[in-house]
């Protein structure tokens, strides 16, 4: 049984782990904090592409343990290579991508590294460079190889794996428009999948931006109708565009967030990204927009129902679920977007929310 591993954003991990569960049955599986999980598939590898909360699959070449901080351990790392058999690997590439030449591979080796180390990331990335060459020979080729090694280092443990997927995994070709501060389709997945959703679903996202969160609740199961809503004439036109390349059946509005034109209690789930207050907004505009969303989040969402939000805004988010006796913060979780620190919330409607 060939041994993979996927990568997810920092904090998803245990969501994926659930779709990856969901999808391909109890495999055991060793999920990180880094945003990593290891597990054995016997399948068709290309299946695994069809995982919508992770951002890229490979195939786990070799685990590297007891390494130091000093730069005796890039000798064993490239020692780890030279012992390891990336010919199984880069055949289980060849058949997923369906090649059929038999051109000289080329490669190229990306890399991670937390913690504390006395070398560099570079390092160990030419020490797996140097390795390959020395025993394929293989042509290192930085601009689309046939190839893409990757190693991750974390304390005193490594792995190295050859990359399956491509960009289209993470990045989606649904997306044709894109706008600043997009989500990533993978985490609007996830917290389309925090939301829990039913085929009876009225799922809602209120400030829809690029429509990756409505789209992405569609491909999580069935619904009974997604409403994809902005304030912005051409924000919407975007979320249009990118609906219609999906071939989703999706909803489009123009509205104020503050004062949505739905009925009390019509809406099952509200899920949306909340401006951060970076490159959209200001902090001291968040509180007035917040403020009026949460009212229009109390009104419209149904007992029982649920909001799943995504932002930085912690203090305040908080501070204005303390004011509806109707919200529970269910949940909470940390999350790692490109080096920003991020919250997702999931909120518990517990009672009528008509104020």
């Amino acid at each position: 049984m060939i041994m993979y591993y996927v990568i997810s954003v920092p904090g998803l991990e245990k969501i994926a782990c659930k779709e990856i569960q969901k999808k391909f049955g109890d495999l055991p599986l060793t999920a990180e904090k880094i945003g990593r999980i290891v597990f054995p598939y016997d399948g068709d590898p290309t299946d695994l592409f069809s995982l919508r909360s992770v951002e890229d699959v490979f195939i786990l070449i070799r685990e590297i343990k007891g390494l130091s901080r000093s730069r005796n351990s890039l000798g064993k790392i490239y020692k780890a290579v030279i012992a390891s058999d990336f010919e199984m690997a880069s055949r289980v590439h060849k058949q997923a991508h369906k090649s059929k030449a038999k051109k000289k591979l080329t490669f190229k080796v990306t890399s991670s590294m937390s913690g504390r180390h006395n070398f560099r990331r570079v390092d160990a990335q030419k020490a797996v460079e140097s390795a390959l060459i020395n025993k394929y020979g293989w042509k290192l080729q930085l601009e689309d190889p046939i190839l893409e090694i990757r190693i991750d280092l974390e304390d005193d443990k490594g792995l190295i794996g050859l990359r399956l997927s491509d960009e289209t995994m993470s990045n989606r070709s649904y997306k044709i428009f894109h706008l600043p501060a997009s989500l990533k389709p993978t985490v609007a997945y996830c917290m389309a999948l925090l939301s829990e959703p039913k085929p009876g679903d009225v799922f809602v996202d209120p400030m829809c931006g690029a429509g990756t969160i409505p789209i992405e609740r569609a491909f999580a199961g069935a619904y009974k109708i997604i409403i994809s809503a902005d304030l912005e004439e051409g924000i919407v036109h975007s979320a249009r565009g990118n609906i219609e390349e999906s071939l989703k059946n999706i909803s489009t509005v123009i509205w104020d967030v503050s004062h949505i034109p739905l009925k009390n209690r019509s809406v099952d789930k509200l899920v949306t990204n909340l401006p951060f207050g970076n490159k959209i907004g200001t902090k001291a505009e968040n509180r007035a927009l917040y403020t009026g969303f949460f009212r229009e989040m109390a009104r419209i969402t149904k007992p029982g129902g649920k909001g799943v939000l995504l932002t930085t805004e912690n203090k305040l988010v908080k501070e204005l679920i303390s004011e509806y006796p109707s919200m529970v913060l269910k949940r909470q979780l940390k999350i790692d977007l490109l080096g920003i620190k991020a919250y997702i919330y999931v909120i518990n409607i517990r009672q009528s929310s008509i104020l």
